[in-house]
Protein backbone atom coordinates (compact mmCIF):
# COMPACT_ATOMS: atom_id res chain seq x y z
CA UNK A 1 0.00 0.00 0.00
CA UNK A 2 1.43 3.37 -0.81
CA UNK A 3 1.19 6.67 1.27
CA UNK A 4 -1.93 7.80 -1.72
CA UNK A 5 -4.17 4.62 -0.57
CA UNK A 6 -6.39 3.63 2.53
CA UNK A 7 -8.38 0.52 2.96
CA UNK A 8 -11.95 1.08 2.08
CA UNK A 9 -14.93 -1.47 2.61
CA UNK A 10 -17.01 -2.01 -0.17
CA UNK A 11 -19.92 -0.45 0.93
CA UNK A 12 -18.04 2.81 0.45
CA UNK A 13 -16.32 2.03 -3.30
CA UNK A 14 -18.41 4.93 -5.44
CA UNK A 15 -18.48 5.64 -9.22
CA UNK A 16 -15.46 7.75 -9.87
CA UNK A 17 -13.23 6.10 -7.39
CA UNK A 18 -9.66 4.82 -8.35
CA UNK A 19 -9.56 1.50 -6.46
CA UNK A 20 -7.15 -1.29 -6.11
CA UNK A 21 -7.96 -4.80 -5.64
CA UNK A 22 -4.87 -6.50 -3.26
CA UNK A 23 -4.70 -10.11 -5.33
CA UNK A 24 -4.95 -10.10 -8.69
CA UNK A 25 -6.46 -13.89 -8.40
CA UNK A 26 -9.78 -12.22 -6.71
CA UNK A 27 -11.28 -10.25 -9.62
CA UNK A 28 -11.96 -10.75 -13.53
CA UNK A 29 -11.02 -7.23 -14.37
CA UNK A 30 -7.35 -6.80 -16.96
CA UNK A 31 -5.91 -4.65 -13.96
CA UNK A 32 -5.97 -4.63 -10.47
CA UNK A 33 -5.62 -1.15 -10.38
CA UNK A 34 -8.54 0.96 -11.73
CA UNK A 35 -11.01 4.19 -11.98
CA UNK A 36 -14.61 3.10 -11.33
CA UNK A 37 -16.29 4.97 -14.38
CA UNK A 38 -20.25 2.96 -14.19
CA UNK A 39 -23.05 1.73 -11.82
CA UNK A 40 -22.44 -1.67 -14.29
CA UNK A 41 -18.61 -1.97 -12.98
CA UNK A 42 -19.61 -0.95 -9.69
CA UNK A 43 -22.20 -3.88 -9.55
CA UNK A 44 -20.02 -6.02 -10.56
CA UNK A 45 -17.21 -5.38 -8.68
CA UNK A 46 -20.02 -6.03 -5.07
CA UNK A 47 -20.38 -8.91 -6.73
CA UNK A 48 -16.95 -10.83 -6.31
CA UNK A 49 -17.55 -11.44 -2.19
CA UNK A 50 -14.53 -8.59 -1.75
CA UNK A 51 -14.79 -7.15 1.69
CA UNK A 52 -12.04 -4.07 1.07
CA UNK A 53 -10.24 -2.57 -1.62
CA UNK A 54 -7.63 0.24 -1.40
CA UNK A 55 -8.71 3.56 -2.65
CA UNK A 56 -6.16 6.32 -4.11
CA UNK A 57 -6.88 9.67 -3.42
CA UNK A 58 -5.19 11.01 -5.59
CA UNK A 59 -6.55 9.83 -8.54
CA UNK A 60 -9.53 9.92 -7.61
CA UNK A 61 -12.49 12.07 -8.20
CA UNK A 62 -14.47 12.20 -5.23
CA UNK A 63 -13.58 10.32 -1.76
CA UNK A 64 -15.84 7.69 -0.58
CA UNK A 65 -18.94 6.71 0.81
CA UNK A 66 -18.88 7.19 4.76
CA UNK A 67 -18.45 4.49 6.17
CA UNK A 68 -21.46 1.58 6.93
CA UNK A 69 -22.68 1.93 10.48
CA UNK A 70 -22.09 -1.03 12.46
CA UNK A 71 -25.68 -1.47 12.83
CA UNK A 72 -26.25 -1.53 9.30
CA UNK A 73 -28.01 -4.71 7.24
CA UNK A 74 -25.49 -6.36 4.92
CA UNK A 75 -26.49 -5.43 1.17
CA UNK A 76 -28.43 -7.98 -0.39
CA UNK A 77 -26.24 -10.47 -2.48
CA UNK A 78 -26.04 -9.16 -6.02
CA UNK A 79 -27.06 -11.98 -8.19
CA UNK A 80 -24.10 -13.66 -10.62
CA UNK A 81 -23.91 -11.43 -14.09
CA UNK A 82 -23.07 -13.12 -17.29
CA UNK A 83 -20.81 -10.75 -18.14
CA UNK A 84 -18.44 -11.76 -15.18
CA UNK A 85 -18.65 -15.18 -15.94
CA UNK A 86 -16.86 -14.44 -19.34
CA UNK A 87 -14.39 -11.74 -17.94
CA UNK A 88 -13.73 -14.48 -15.87
CA UNK A 89 -13.37 -17.18 -18.61
CA UNK A 90 -11.49 -14.65 -20.75
CA UNK A 91 -8.98 -14.42 -17.97
CA UNK A 92 -8.23 -17.61 -17.33
CA UNK A 93 -7.79 -17.93 -21.44
CA UNK A 94 -5.50 -14.84 -21.15
CA UNK A 95 -3.40 -16.65 -18.37
CA UNK A 96 -3.44 -19.46 -20.42
CA UNK A 97 -2.05 -18.08 -23.76
CA UNK A 98 0.07 -15.87 -21.17
CA UNK A 99 2.01 -19.12 -20.54
CA UNK A 100 2.34 -19.99 -24.52
CA UNK A 101 3.38 -16.95 -25.44
CA UNK A 102 6.45 -17.39 -22.66
CA UNK A 103 6.97 -21.12 -23.93
CA UNK A 104 7.32 -19.92 -27.56
CA UNK A 105 9.59 -16.79 -26.73
CA UNK A 106 11.59 -19.10 -24.44
CA UNK A 107 12.57 -21.53 -27.66
CA UNK A 108 12.90 -18.60 -29.70
CA UNK A 109 15.48 -16.96 -27.86
CA UNK A 110 17.36 -20.58 -27.24
CA UNK A 111 16.89 -20.49 -31.31
CA UNK A 112 18.64 -16.73 -31.05
CA UNK A 113 21.26 -18.17 -28.72
CA UNK A 114 21.69 -21.55 -31.06
CA UNK A 115 21.71 -18.90 -34.10
CA UNK A 116 25.01 -16.43 -32.03
CA UNK A 117 26.87 -19.31 -31.41
CA UNK A 118 26.62 -20.39 -35.35
CA UNK A 119 27.81 -16.83 -35.88
CA UNK A 120 30.86 -16.89 -33.40
CA UNK A 121 31.98 -20.35 -34.74
CA UNK A 122 32.09 -19.22 -38.21
CA UNK A 123 33.72 -15.80 -37.74
CA UNK A 124 36.27 -17.51 -34.98
CA UNK A 125 37.01 -20.42 -37.95
CA UNK A 126 36.39 -17.90 -40.80
CA UNK A 127 40.04 -18.09 -42.46
CA UNK A 128 41.09 -21.42 -40.81
CA UNK A 129 38.37 -23.06 -42.34
CA UNK A 130 36.64 -20.44 -44.86
CA UNK A 131 34.85 -22.90 -47.05
CA UNK A 132 32.88 -24.65 -44.70
CA UNK A 133 32.43 -21.08 -42.52
CA UNK A 134 31.05 -19.32 -45.34
CA UNK A 135 28.81 -22.27 -46.46
CA UNK A 136 27.35 -21.63 -42.36
CA UNK A 137 26.78 -18.28 -43.13
CA UNK A 138 24.62 -18.68 -46.24
CA UNK A 139 22.85 -21.35 -44.78
CA UNK A 140 21.99 -19.55 -41.72
CA UNK A 141 21.55 -16.19 -44.03
CA UNK A 142 19.41 -18.37 -46.21
CA UNK A 143 17.10 -19.27 -43.35
CA UNK A 144 16.32 -15.78 -42.22
CA UNK A 145 15.32 -14.96 -45.70
CA UNK A 146 13.06 -17.41 -46.25
CA UNK A 147 11.34 -17.17 -42.93
CA UNK A 148 10.99 -13.45 -43.84
CA UNK A 149 10.06 -13.43 -47.21
CA UNK A 150 7.53 -16.56 -46.35
CA UNK A 151 5.37 -14.22 -44.01
CA UNK A 152 3.43 -11.65 -45.14
CA UNK A 153 3.78 -9.57 -41.32
CA UNK A 154 6.74 -9.99 -39.57
CA UNK A 155 6.23 -9.87 -36.01
CA UNK A 156 9.67 -8.31 -34.39
CA UNK A 157 10.34 -9.47 -30.99
CA UNK A 158 12.52 -8.77 -27.57
CA UNK A 159 14.76 -11.61 -26.39
CA UNK A 160 16.47 -11.86 -23.55
CA UNK A 161 20.88 -11.99 -23.91
CA UNK A 162 23.64 -10.97 -21.93
CA UNK A 163 25.85 -8.40 -22.16
CA UNK A 164 29.39 -9.83 -21.78
CA UNK A 165 32.40 -11.70 -24.33
CA UNK A 166 29.50 -12.33 -26.54
CA UNK A 167 28.72 -8.93 -27.68
CA UNK A 168 30.72 -9.05 -30.99
CA UNK A 169 28.66 -11.55 -32.16
CA UNK A 170 25.08 -10.55 -31.27
CA UNK A 171 25.65 -7.52 -32.76
CA UNK A 172 26.38 -9.03 -36.35
CA UNK A 173 23.41 -11.22 -35.85
CA UNK A 174 21.48 -8.57 -34.57
CA UNK A 175 22.45 -6.26 -37.30
CA UNK A 176 21.77 -8.89 -40.45
CA UNK A 177 18.39 -9.51 -38.61
CA UNK A 178 17.01 -5.57 -38.21
CA UNK A 179 19.22 -5.34 -41.88
CA UNK A 180 16.50 -7.89 -43.59
CA UNK A 181 13.55 -6.64 -41.95
CA UNK A 182 14.00 -3.57 -42.88
CA UNK A 183 15.25 -5.05 -46.54
CA UNK A 184 11.91 -7.18 -46.33
CA UNK A 185 9.78 -3.77 -45.52
CA UNK A 186 11.96 -1.83 -48.53
CA UNK A 187 10.47 -4.99 -50.97
CA UNK A 188 14.08 -6.42 -51.71
CA UNK A 189 14.08 -9.50 -53.57
CA UNK A 190 15.84 -12.76 -52.45
CA UNK A 191 19.29 -12.38 -53.97
CA UNK A 192 19.75 -8.69 -52.36
CA UNK A 193 18.28 -9.79 -49.39
CA UNK A 194 20.86 -12.85 -49.35
CA UNK A 195 23.73 -10.38 -50.31
CA UNK A 196 22.77 -8.01 -47.61
CA UNK A 197 22.91 -10.38 -45.05
CA UNK A 198 26.01 -12.45 -46.36
CA UNK A 199 27.73 -8.81 -45.88
CA UNK A 200 26.06 -7.70 -42.51
CA UNK A 201 26.88 -10.91 -40.62
CA UNK A 202 30.54 -10.24 -41.71
CA UNK A 203 30.56 -6.38 -41.92
CA UNK A 204 32.80 -5.81 -38.87
CA UNK A 205 35.92 -8.39 -39.75
CA UNK A 206 38.27 -5.80 -40.40
CA UNK A 207 38.23 -5.25 -36.90
CA UNK A 208 40.71 -8.31 -36.38
CA UNK A 209 43.39 -5.90 -38.02
CA UNK A 210 43.17 -2.97 -35.25
CA UNK A 211 45.20 -3.81 -32.42
CA UNK A 212 43.68 -4.34 -29.23
CA UNK A 213 44.86 -1.52 -27.30
CA UNK A 214 42.75 0.67 -29.64
CA UNK A 215 39.66 -1.83 -28.99
CA UNK A 216 39.85 -2.26 -25.52
CA UNK A 217 41.17 1.43 -24.52
CA UNK A 218 37.82 3.10 -22.61
CA UNK A 219 39.57 7.15 -22.74
CA UNK A 220 38.47 9.35 -25.75
CA UNK A 221 41.24 7.44 -28.79
CA UNK A 222 43.64 10.60 -30.53
CA UNK A 223 42.94 11.32 -33.83
CA UNK A 224 45.51 8.64 -34.82
CA UNK A 225 43.41 5.86 -33.43
CA UNK A 226 40.36 7.11 -34.30
CA UNK A 227 42.12 7.13 -38.34
CA UNK A 228 43.23 3.74 -37.84
CA UNK A 229 39.87 2.53 -36.00
CA UNK A 230 37.88 3.82 -39.22
CA UNK A 231 40.03 1.47 -41.96
CA UNK A 232 38.44 -1.62 -40.30
CA UNK A 233 35.84 -1.54 -42.95
CA UNK A 234 38.68 -1.13 -45.66
CA UNK A 235 40.75 -4.21 -43.84
CA UNK A 236 37.18 -6.50 -43.93
CA UNK A 237 36.87 -6.11 -47.57
CA UNK A 238 40.46 -7.16 -48.39
CA UNK A 239 39.93 -10.33 -45.86
CA UNK A 240 36.60 -10.85 -47.46
CA UNK A 241 38.09 -10.73 -51.14
CA UNK A 242 39.58 -13.82 -49.95
CA UNK A 243 36.67 -16.01 -49.03
CA UNK A 244 35.43 -18.69 -51.45
CA UNK A 245 32.14 -17.34 -53.81
CA UNK A 246 31.74 -13.53 -51.72
CA UNK A 247 29.31 -12.00 -53.97
CA UNK A 248 30.20 -7.97 -54.91
CA UNK A 249 27.12 -6.66 -53.47
CA UNK A 250 28.18 -7.76 -49.87
CA UNK A 251 31.67 -6.76 -50.74
CA UNK A 252 30.10 -3.13 -50.82
CA UNK A 253 28.42 -3.61 -47.42
CA UNK A 254 31.38 -4.58 -46.05
CA UNK A 255 33.25 -1.75 -47.36
CA UNK A 256 30.15 1.26 -46.98
CA UNK A 257 28.47 -0.05 -43.63
CA UNK A 258 30.14 3.49 -42.15
CA UNK A 259 29.64 5.49 -45.10
CA UNK A 260 26.93 8.91 -44.13
CA UNK A 261 25.06 10.41 -46.93
CA UNK A 262 26.23 13.44 -46.20
CA UNK A 263 29.24 12.70 -46.25
CA UNK A 264 30.67 12.79 -42.98
CA UNK A 265 31.27 9.05 -42.57
CA UNK A 266 34.01 6.59 -42.98
CA UNK A 267 36.56 5.57 -44.34
CA UNK A 268 35.74 6.90 -48.02
CA UNK A 269 34.10 9.72 -47.63
CA UNK A 270 31.24 9.08 -50.00
CA UNK A 271 28.10 10.78 -50.40
CA UNK A 272 24.69 10.25 -52.24
CA UNK A 273 23.84 7.70 -54.88
CA UNK A 274 28.01 6.71 -54.09
CA UNK A 275 26.89 4.73 -51.42
CA UNK A 276 24.81 1.72 -52.62
CA UNK A 277 21.60 0.40 -51.09
CA UNK A 278 22.38 -2.54 -49.53
CA UNK A 279 25.17 -0.40 -47.47
CA UNK A 280 22.68 2.25 -46.67
CA UNK A 281 20.68 -0.26 -45.04
CA UNK A 282 23.52 -1.29 -43.44
CA UNK A 283 24.56 1.40 -41.94
CA UNK A 284 21.19 2.32 -40.50
CA UNK A 285 21.00 -0.98 -38.96
CA UNK A 286 24.22 -0.88 -37.79
CA UNK A 287 24.20 2.54 -36.15
CA UNK A 288 21.12 1.99 -34.40
CA UNK A 289 22.48 -1.57 -32.69
CA UNK A 290 25.42 0.51 -32.14
CA UNK A 291 23.62 3.23 -29.85
CA UNK A 292 22.01 0.67 -27.66
CA UNK A 293 24.19 -1.40 -26.73
CA UNK A 294 27.43 0.76 -26.28
CA UNK A 295 30.58 -1.35 -24.40
CA UNK A 296 29.25 0.55 -21.40
CA UNK A 297 25.36 -0.27 -20.46
CA UNK A 298 25.64 3.42 -18.98
CA UNK A 299 26.13 5.14 -22.26
CA UNK A 300 23.58 3.17 -24.01
CA UNK A 301 20.53 4.50 -25.90
CA UNK A 302 17.09 3.34 -25.05
CA UNK A 303 16.09 1.98 -28.65
CA UNK A 304 13.03 4.51 -28.21
CA UNK A 305 16.14 7.48 -27.75
CA UNK A 306 18.76 5.72 -30.60
CA UNK A 307 15.26 5.67 -33.15
CA UNK A 308 14.55 9.65 -31.91
CA UNK A 309 17.88 10.58 -32.25
CA UNK A 310 18.53 9.19 -35.83
CA UNK A 311 15.45 10.37 -37.07
CA UNK A 312 15.58 13.87 -35.71
CA UNK A 313 19.00 14.57 -34.41
CA UNK A 314 20.67 13.35 -37.77
CA UNK A 315 18.67 14.11 -40.44
CA UNK A 316 20.66 13.69 -43.78
CA UNK A 317 22.61 10.58 -42.16
CA UNK A 318 21.19 8.30 -43.55
CA UNK A 319 18.82 7.36 -46.18
CA UNK A 320 15.10 9.16 -45.68
CA UNK A 321 13.06 6.82 -47.20
CA UNK A 322 15.41 3.88 -45.67
CA UNK A 323 14.56 5.80 -42.35
CA UNK A 324 10.95 6.10 -42.21
CA UNK A 325 10.95 2.07 -43.43
CA UNK A 326 12.78 1.36 -40.72
CA UNK A 327 10.78 3.55 -38.20
CA UNK A 328 7.51 1.32 -39.77
CA UNK A 329 9.26 -1.81 -38.96
CA UNK A 330 10.42 -0.94 -35.26
CA UNK A 331 7.54 1.43 -34.33
CA UNK A 332 7.76 4.30 -32.44
CA UNK A 333 8.07 2.15 -29.12
CA UNK A 334 11.05 -0.25 -29.96
CA UNK A 335 10.71 -3.43 -28.38
CA UNK A 336 13.45 -2.88 -25.33
CA UNK A 337 11.77 0.35 -24.44
CA UNK A 338 10.64 1.15 -21.00
CA UNK A 339 6.80 3.22 -21.15
CA UNK A 340 4.53 4.73 -18.83
CA UNK A 341 0.87 4.05 -20.14
CA UNK A 342 -2.19 6.49 -19.93
CA UNK A 343 -3.29 4.59 -17.16
CA UNK A 344 -0.18 5.17 -14.95
CA UNK A 345 1.19 1.82 -15.38
CA UNK A 346 4.79 0.75 -16.62
CA UNK A 347 5.59 -1.66 -19.26
CA UNK A 348 8.65 -3.24 -21.12
CA UNK A 349 7.50 -3.26 -24.90
CA UNK A 350 8.01 -6.44 -26.28
CA UNK A 351 6.70 -6.82 -29.83
CA UNK A 352 6.09 -4.55 -32.25
CA UNK A 353 2.50 -4.91 -34.38
CA UNK A 354 2.65 -4.86 -38.31
CA UNK A 355 1.25 -1.52 -38.90
CA UNK A 356 0.08 -0.79 -35.60
CA UNK A 357 3.33 1.20 -34.29
CA UNK A 358 1.24 3.46 -31.61
CA UNK A 359 -0.09 0.00 -30.47
CA UNK A 360 2.82 -2.45 -29.25
CA UNK A 361 2.55 -5.23 -26.70
CA UNK A 362 4.02 -4.53 -23.31
CA UNK A 363 4.86 -6.57 -20.46
CA UNK A 364 3.27 -4.57 -17.26
CA UNK A 365 4.58 -4.01 -13.89
CA UNK A 366 1.95 -4.89 -11.79
CA UNK A 367 3.37 -5.21 -7.81
CA UNK A 368 0.21 -8.01 -7.34
CA UNK A 369 0.53 -10.35 -10.28
CA UNK A 370 3.44 -12.80 -9.57
CA UNK A 371 6.39 -11.61 -12.00
CA UNK A 372 5.87 -15.45 -13.58
CA UNK A 373 2.14 -14.69 -14.40
CA UNK A 374 2.90 -11.07 -15.23
CA UNK A 375 0.78 -9.43 -17.89
CA UNK A 376 0.96 -9.24 -21.30
CA UNK A 377 -1.04 -6.44 -22.81
CA UNK A 378 -1.52 -6.02 -26.48
CA UNK A 379 -2.47 -2.07 -27.06
CA UNK A 380 -4.60 -3.39 -29.99
CA UNK A 381 -7.09 -4.96 -27.86
CA UNK A 382 -7.12 -2.33 -25.19
CA UNK A 383 -8.02 0.81 -27.27
CA UNK A 384 -8.46 3.41 -24.09
CA UNK A 385 -5.21 2.36 -22.97
CA UNK A 386 -2.34 4.53 -24.43
CA UNK A 387 1.52 4.76 -24.39
CA UNK A 388 1.93 8.09 -22.70
CA UNK A 389 6.21 8.33 -22.71
CA UNK A 390 8.99 6.62 -22.54
CA UNK A 391 11.21 6.25 -19.66
CA UNK A 392 15.30 5.11 -18.94
CA UNK A 393 15.71 2.25 -16.78
CA UNK A 394 17.70 4.59 -13.95
CA UNK A 395 14.40 6.11 -13.85
CA UNK A 396 12.67 3.19 -11.89
CA UNK A 397 13.02 2.14 -8.96
CA UNK A 398 13.95 -1.37 -7.76
CA UNK A 399 10.95 -3.31 -7.39
CA UNK A 400 10.46 -2.15 -11.11
CA UNK A 401 13.87 -3.26 -12.60
CA UNK A 402 13.89 -6.75 -10.77
CA UNK A 403 9.91 -7.14 -12.13
CA UNK A 404 10.66 -5.91 -15.76
CA UNK A 405 13.80 -6.66 -16.50
CA UNK A 406 14.66 -4.16 -18.78
CA UNK A 407 17.80 -6.00 -21.80
CA UNK A 408 21.35 -4.64 -20.49
CA UNK A 409 21.71 -5.82 -24.35
CA UNK A 410 19.36 -4.92 -26.76
CA UNK A 411 18.68 -8.20 -29.26
CA UNK A 412 15.68 -8.80 -31.78
CA UNK A 413 14.07 -11.39 -33.82
CA UNK A 414 11.19 -12.52 -35.72
CA UNK A 415 9.30 -15.49 -35.03
CA UNK A 416 10.39 -18.33 -37.20
CA UNK A 417 13.26 -16.73 -38.70
CA UNK A 418 16.08 -19.24 -36.84
CA UNK A 419 13.79 -22.53 -37.00
CA UNK A 420 15.07 -23.61 -39.94
CA UNK A 421 19.01 -23.13 -38.97
CA UNK A 422 18.63 -25.51 -35.44
CA UNK A 423 20.75 -28.03 -36.67
CA UNK A 424 23.76 -25.54 -38.26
Amino acid sequence: MNEQEQRISIEQVRVGLHIRIESWMDHPFLFSSFKIRSEKQLQQLRSLGISHVLYDSSKSDLPPLPPPRANTPAPPPVPPDPEIEAMWAEKKERRERLARQREALGRCEREFAAGASTVKSLLRNLFSRPDESIEQARTLVSGMVESMLADKDVVLHLVNTKAGDENAYYHALNVTMLSLILAKEAQLGAEEMRALGLGTLLHDIGREKIPSQILLNKSPWTKAELSFYQQHAAYGVDMAQRLPGMPAAALGVIAMHHELLDGSGYPGKLAGEQIGRLARIACIANTFDTYCNRANPAESMTPAEAIAFMFRKEQGKYDPVLLQLFVRCMGIYPPGSVVQLSNGQIGLIMSVNPGRLLHPSLLIYDPDVPKEEALWLDLRETPDVSVVKTLRPAELDGAVLAYLDPRTRVSYFTENSLSSNRAV
